[in-house]
């Protein structure tokens, strides 16, 4: 994959998150966080076209960001073959859950509150959306929800240490991209302790993720642009030794002018 189009993926995946982010900023202020079941269950009585377009975009930024972990990858591999390659076995894992824990709150919850309604069924629909409703903190949608960010923190984790060996925004947007893994994998840790403060770790990786692509994505996009106006060059005979660009990564020589 060409280090610029790991670049523009590293933008959808910046404009996403933000839009994701205030999209459950928003709803937050309207109906405040669920403390208890019967809180959960009503917010989901209300969803509207606002709540179907924040999960709808919690599932786009899910695709976006397993595309750009394939980038990252193949960008990494050539400075840590093997770790890159352990880091990519749990993207796979991430995406499926997390687009489970997602679309199941446009898909399923509403035909479990259809069910609620029918007398015959109400005991048994009450149950299962007590497992469904991802905005309550005791159903198993959030704990799935939390595992695909800690699942998705492994390779954050990895990805951003190799990264944070290469220069300039390239290293800053490594360091945040580990520490956004970090948090991920804590907020899984706060979830299976019942430790509510921990269990925000999922909220706090997600803005750290936020963070990182933005120098992530400037360092790819100049890196790729380079190595386009190089490639370009050594086309029309007029070739130059290739320079460690700006931010470059680890083998960033060998690899950008392969890669861009």
């Amino acid at each position: 994959m060409k280090t610029r189009t790991i670049g523009v993926l590293a933008v959808a995946s910046l404009l996403l998150t933000a839009l994701w982010l205030g999209l459950l900023v928003a709803g937050m202020s309207r109906s405040g966080p669920p403390q208890t079941f019967e809180q959960a269950l009503a917010n989901a009585r209300r969803m509207d076209s606002f709540s179907s377009l924040s999960y709808a975009c919690a599932a786009l930024l899910t695709l976006t960001v397993g595309a750009l972990y394939a980038g990252l990858f193949a960008y990494c591999e050539p400075a840590a073959a093997g770790w890159s390659l352990v880091g990519f076995i749990f993207v796979p894992g991430y995406c499926l859950l997390s687009l489970v824990a997602n679309l199941s709150q446009v898909t399923v919850v509403p035909q479990l509150l259809a069910l609620q309604q029918v007398p015959e069924y109400q005991n048994g629909a009450t149950l299962l959306l007590r497992m469904a409703i991802e905005g309550w903190p005791g159903s198993a949608a959030y704990a799935l929800g939390s595992l695909a960010c800690a699942l998705l923190g492994l390779p954050s984790l990895i990805y951003g240490a190799v990264l944070a060996r290469g220069r300039g925004l390239l290293c800053l947007g490594g360091v945040l991209l580990a520490l956004s893994g970090v948090a991920c994998v804590a907020g899984m840790v706060g979830v299976v302790l019942l430790n509510p403060v921990l269990s925000m770790g999922s909220k706090a990786g997600a803005a750290l993720f936020l963070l990182a692509m933005l120098p992530l994505s400037v360092a790819l996009l100049r890196q790729g642009t380079r190595a386009r106006a190089r490639a370009a060059t050594a086309r029309f005979g007029h070739a130059e030794p290739a320079q460690p660009a700006e931010g470059a990564g680890p083998e960033e020589v060998g690899s950008e002018g392969a890669a861009g």
